[in-house]
This record gives structure tokens, C-alpha cells and sequence, in this order.
């Protein structure tokens, strides 16, 4: 959400409006209003038609309308609820108003033979049709009075406290002002070029609709679309330059760490790995720092690529940090970096919130000394006693999951003054190309497109829970093969303790019905230890059935696992679904994925079911993703700052995306001095994506 600026003309200030005071302006800050161009940026819901009448007698059920009739009488109902009921009539039927909250002062207004025009939506009553509590004005010029207006009348966002009445009337007095308040910014050629209304005429389109041209307010929405997703653009462009002006030290080696790596390992690196390693090698060379955004999809050999980036740096004579988001993901990155990287002579070292005492103490030293060139940790990195002596390297894995200030804290470890740290951003979240070249247009990317050979895809189906007593049958045999099982149990209406009661009860139920087979449970209340000796044990094969909450969505390879049901999938996101997904599949077995769902099934969650069994491209499954539920929801505000598109639509103006770089630069040339004040309209101070 844009914010307003620190020092704004006094012509910004909501007080400029007629009937605005400190009451009103902290109702309106609710919404994110803090001046009057944000008010004509707040775009209706929908609208209601309201300019023309409907005689009472053609109304029906459920129906929104217009109509206008005299009152025939007005009395107090005195029921389980006290209320005033107002008859109304006109020459085609009659109907009651129903009001359960209403003054004194009404009972006198509404009295009977006056005229009144109502809107409001019509239901059934004891006695005959009903409207509760309608919008009225009083008709002194009887039924013949003229409409007061004929554009459909707009419903907008609001919240307590604040009428669409209100709304209406401020909004409208900023439409008055347009040109004021929100001046044209894109210069008439580029307008031209691109077939856009003037901007006051595009927000009258917007907020006022003609009755009769409701169809041209796409137009208008177009208008404002490109708009806001130029000021992304260039704020995104800005921070790029900003960055290419910081020094940062090139990383060169001789490859020889690196070449030494890939011949020890027991296969072949992918096309899509070398490709990968390749980019980043070449911004490493560079004295300006990397900000690299590696994409893979859930296997698709992401560490074993960061590894051979670290032993550059490490190769150069500098340290490289590599920041996982859980303890367990950590551990797993340690233990693989274990088993390549000493045979080379590079001992890691592992930085875990649980280490204290001496052990703590010695890891701080040979951190601070440069004796120890690779770290890996969690959040435990970025804390105050965390001292490097050379940081070259900053490889942040599922970044997701990290805070803006997090990782900036962690770049900051290397920073002197002088040189910044080069940048590596994992995520095993596929993002759409419509998204990354929105949100992420001031990163590098790469992407492994490519999955390593070996890696059989995952039989996906979805089975009501209705059928679950088949699923013991399917776990049974699956460990009699000696191979390995997960129980999903998802965090229910945002409630870990819901989760943990589903989650062990499940566990008791399922080691019940399989007397047989070994049962684990695994969930976000545990302490660490008791984690890692539960997926330690599952690991080791000590365990048949591991029943977990989505804490392990991100989680240590098992390639004996090869059976994973999701219980309640209908209610987790496609990320989450593919992520779960993705911990199966990693062996020679073949694999399947089941998704337990209750019926019945949303449209929405029926797409998300289908898209899973359909295909198992994470690109595909993210951009599914991002048409239903939007860029907000994919991102969230932990790794964005804040991500709100009060007009674009990512799936609706996909087709924009790709001519934002070349519209950004013919503003830059055409009109320099619009740039700041198109971020500013936008996004305030601007936002820091990508910012690590």
C-alpha cells in the first residue's frame, strides 16, 4: 500500500475536502487514505443502477431496485425486535420498510402521504416483499421529481464507521479537483501511442459510469493499470542503478574447487546447472555486487548449484554464508556440503540458534578469523556477535520465508563501508514470468529448467476422505515394500494448536489401525532436538509412517519416501501442494501423491486439485497459482515489503508486462521530471523488492 510522503503540498491534505475532520480522517486512514489522490485511486466494488425506476409490483426476490411510492402509513413493530415499519406503495403493488435501527426523528420525517425513493434489495416478510433498511430521500416534488443523476451509483471498499454515502461524497468532491489532486503525468504522445483516455477522464469513467456505457470502463481501467505498473517498473529500475553504483569485490578463482567438485560426484551436472553456475560466475567477476534470483523447481539440484558458487568465492580468498530458514533445512545443507566439500580441503561450518557455551564461542571465532570460509545457519547469522572477517558471499535459501530486514541485516555482515557482499537468492517456489518481471525486475534470474536425471515424476490423485479406509490398504503395502510413508495433517483456519490436535490425533488413530508399522509424529511445537530425532529416525528408516503438519513442506531429503497424502488438501495454496509434493519422488521408487480432500469441493479448490494432477511443472503450477489468487497472496508481504496493485491484474494485463521496459524508458527520455512523482502517486517512498 502507497504511504504518503514526508513533506506533501498543503493541497494534498484531506482537510482540503468540505466536512473532513480528525474523526473522519482516521476512519479514512483504515482504508489506506491519507490524502485526496488516494481517495480517487479507491475504485468502486461494483455498481448499482439507480437511474431508472421499477414499479413495486415488478419486483422479486433478492433483487436490488430503485423505486419510489407513498407512504401510507408508518408504525413501530414491537416483535422480538422493535422496529419501524414504513408501508409504501405505488400504482403497481406495495411493500414494507423495515428499519431496526432508526431515530426519532424518522418516525416524524416518514409520515403517510408523503413520497419517498428507496433502494435496496428486496426479500420476503411475514405479510408480503420487505426492504431493510434501504438508502431514502424525501421526494418534495412528488413521483415526477427527476432522477438526481444518470450514472450508476458506485459501491466502494469501506470499513466501520464510514457510509458509502461518505465515500461517495468525498470521492466526488476529489473528482471535482481532479486535475488538482492527481495531474496527468504521461505526456500526450505516449497517451496517444498506447490509445489511453486523459486520466481525469479515465477516474470520472471509473467512478461515474454512464448508465449506458458501462462497457467502456475497461478503457479506463487500462489507463490507470499502465500507470501503476510503469511506477513499479521504474522504482524497480531505479534501485538497479542505485545498486550498480556500490563496489563489491570480484570473485575470480581458478575453477579448480569447482572442477574438483563435479568430478567427485557420482553423476553428471544438467545443462540447466552448468548454465546456471555460469551466470552467476559472471556477475561474481564483477566489481558491483550480484543480486541473483535462482528459481528450481523442488529437486532440481539448487544446493549442489549454490555449492559450486561458494567454492568460487571461497576460492577467491573470501567467505561465503548460506542462510536457511529452518533449523532442519540448515542441518540438511550442512550435511551435504559435509559430504562434498571436505575431500577439497574446505571444512563448513554449522551456526544453529541451539548452540551456546564454548561451542558457540570457538564457531564465532573461526568466523571472525576467516578460518571457517563456508558458513551455514539459520537466523542465528545475522545476530550481533556474528562477526565475518571477509564476506564475499550472501546465498539466502527459500527466501520466502525471510523478512526484508532479516536479510538485510545478513548483507550488512559485510558490509564496511567499502564493498558489499554479492547476493544469491534461492527459492524452490517457481515464480511466473508476469510476476518476476513485475516484482523482481531489478534481479538477475536464473532458472533450472531442467530436473537431474533419475527423478521419475510423481503419480498425483485426489481422493474424497471418504475413501480414506482405502488408504490404510495403499500405506500397508507401500511399507511392505520397505519403502516409507507421510500423513499430512495442514494447519487448520490458521490454528497451530487446531493442527497439532489434528495432526496427533490423526498419528493415534493411523498406529491403531496399523498395528504393524512404525508411527512418527513431527510438528511445529516441538523443540528442535525433538524434531531433528524424529526426522533423524525417519531418515534412518526407523520409521514407516511419519504423520507431520506442513512444517516439513520445507524439509530434509528422505529418497526412501515414496508415498505422501495431504489430508485436507482443498484448503492449502498450489506453492504449498507442489512444495509438500516435491518430498516424495527424490528415489528409483515410484512415487504418488494423494490428495485427501472433503467434500464438497469450491471452484476454486476444484482448480487447484485438477491443476496438481495435470502437471507437475512448477512454472506452471505458479502461474495457475497467480491466476487464483493473485499476486498478493504469492508473494505476501515478508519478502516484498508490501505488495498491493490497487488497479493492475496480473493475469488480466499479462499482455502489458513485456512493453513495461520500453514504455519506462521512453518516460525517462520524454518526461524525466514525471518519473519521481509517478513512484511517489503509486507506492509512496517506493518498495523494497528484492531488497536482501
Amino acid at each position: 500500500m502507497a504511504t504518503a510522503g514526508a513533506a506533501r503540498p498543503a493541497v494534498s491534505a484531506l482537510s482540503a475536502l468540505p466536512g473532513v475532520g480528525p474523526a473522519l480522517i482516521s476512519r479514512l486512514a483504515l482504508l489506506g487514505i491519507s490524502r485526496p489522490a488516494d481517495l480517487l485511486l479507491h475504485l468502486p466494488l461494483r455498481f448499482e443502477d439507480r437511474s431508472r425506476v421499477r414499479a413495486i409490483g415488478t419486483l422479486r426476490e433478492g433483487e436490488a431496485a430503485l423505486i419510489r411510492g407513498r407512504i401510507e402509513a408508518a408504525e413501530l413493530g414491537q416483535g422480538r425486535r422493535r422496529a419501524l415499519l414504513v408501508s409504501l406503495a405505488d400504482s403497481s403493488g406495495a411493500l414494507t420498510l423495515r428499519f431496526f435501527h432508526f431515530r426519532p426523528a424518522q418516525t416524524q420525517q416518514l409520515r403517510p402521504g408523503l413520497w419517498i425513493e428507496c433502494y435496496g434489495e428486496v426479500r420476503s416478510g411475514p405479510f408480503r416483499a420487505e426492504m431493510v433498511h434501504p438508502e431514502y430521500r424525501l421526494l418534495p416534488g412528488g413521483p415526477d421529481e427527476p432522477l438526481p443523476q444518470a450514472t450508476l451509483t458506485p459501491v466502494y471498499p469501506s470499513t466501520a464507521g464510514l457510509t458509502q454515502a461518505t465515500l461517495r461524497r468525498l470521492i466526488g468532491a476529489a473528482l471535482g479537483r481532479c486535475e488538482q489532486f492527481l495531474p496527468e503525468l504521461l505526456p500526450a504522445a505516449l497517451r496517444q501511442a498506447e490509445q489511453l483516455p486523459d486520466l481525469p477522464t479515465a477516474l470520472r469513467r471509473l467512478h461515474q459510469p454512464p448508465a449506458k456505457a458501462l462497457d467502456d470502463t475497461p478503457a479506463a481501467l487500462h489507463r490507470l493499470a499502465i500507470e501503476e505498473l510503469l511506477a513499479h517498473h521504474l522504482s524497480l529500475r531505479q534501485r538497479r542503478r542505485q545498486r550498480q553504483t556500490r563496489q563489491a569485490p570480484p570473485l575470480v578463482g581458478a575453477g579448480t574447487l569447482r572442477e574438483r567438485l563435479a568430478a567427485s560426484l557420482p553423476f553428471a551436472l544438467t545443462a540447466a546447472q552448468r548454465r546456471v553456475i555460469g551466470e552467476a560466475l559472471a556477475d561474481l567477476a564483477r566489481p558491483h555486487p550480484m543480486l541473483r534470483l535462482l528459481q528450481g523447481d523442488v529437486g532440481s539440484g539448487k544446493t549442489l548449484v549454490a555449492a559450486a558458487i561458494a567454492l568460487e568465492a571461497v576460492e577467491a580468498g573470501w567467505q561465503a554464508a548460506i542462510m536457511a530458514p529452518t533449523e532442519l533445512l540448515a542441518e540438511q545443507h550442512f550435511r551435504n556440503f559435509c559430504r562434498w566439500l571436505p575431500p577439497l580441503g574446505i571444512d563448513p561450518v554449522w551456526l544453529a540458534g541451539r548452540h551456546g557455551g564454548r561451542t558457540r564461542a570457538g564457531i564465532l571465532e573461526a568466523i571472525a578469523s576467516g578460518r571457517a570460509p563456508l558458513v551455514v545457519g539459520t537466523h542465528a547469522l545475522f545476530q550481533d556477535d556474528v562477526r565475518f572477517a571477509r564476506l564475499g558471499l550472501v546465498i539466502i535459501d527459500e527466501q520466502h520465508r525471510f523478512g526484508v530486514h532479516q536479510r538485510l541485516a545478513l548483507r550488512a555482515k559485510g558490509d564496511d563501508g567499502c564493498l558489499a557482499p554479492h547476493q544469491l537468492i534461492m527459492t524452490a517456489t517457481p515464480i511466473p514470468r508476469s510476476l518476476a518481471m513485475t516484482f523482481y525486475a531489478d534481479l538477475d534470474t536464473s532458472v533450472i529448467d531442467e530436473l537431474p536425471p533419475g527423478r521419475t515424476p510423481v503419480d498425483t490423485r485426489a481422493v474424497s476422505r471418504q475413501r480414506k479406509d482405502e488408504l490404510l490398504a495403499a500405506i500397508a503395502a507401500t511399507c511392505a515394500r520397505g519403502e516409507q510413508a507421510y500423513w499430512v495433517c495442514p494447519l487448520i483456519d490458521e490454528s497451530e494448536a487446531l493442527a497439532l490436535s489434528a495432526a496427533t490425533a490423526t498419528a493415534e488413530e493411523l498406529a491403531a489401525a496399523l498395528p504393524q508399522l512404525r508411527v512418527g509424529l513431527l510438528h511445529g511445537r516441538m523443540k528442535s532436538r525433538d524434531k531433528e530425532a524424529v526426522m533423524g529416525a525417519f531418515q534412518r528408516r526407523e520409521t514407516d509412517l511419519l504423520v507431520a503438519t506442513t512444517v516439513i513442506e520445507v524439509g530434509v531429503d528422505v529418497p526412501n519416501a515414496s508415498l505422501m497424502i495431504i489430508d485436507h488438501a482443498e484448503r492449502l495454496g498450489l506453492a504449498q501442494l507442489h512444495q509438500l509434493r516435491g518430498r516424495v519422488g527424490r528415489g528409483s521408487a515410484h512415487s504418488r501423491c494423494v490428495l485427501l480432500y472433503e467434500p464438497p469441493l469450491s471452484g476454486t479448490a476444484r482448480a487447484r486439485l485438477a491443476a496438481m494432477r495435470e502437471t507437475g511443472d512448477g512454472f506452471e503450477i505458479a502461474r495457475r497459482d497467480l491466476d487464483l489468487r493473485g499476486p498478493g497472496e504469492l508473494l505476501g508481504t515478508r519478502q516484498t515489503g508490501e505488495v498491493n496493485l490497487r488497479v493492475a491484474d496480473l493475469s488480466r494485463d499479462r499482455g502489458l508486462l513485456a512493453r513495461l521496459p520500453a514504455l519506462a524508458a521512453r518516460l525517462e527520455q520524454d518526461a524525466p521530471t514525471a518519473v519521481p512523482r509517478l513512484i511517489d502517486r503509486w507506492l509512496g517512498h517506493g518498495l523494497a523488492y528484492g531488497e536482501v
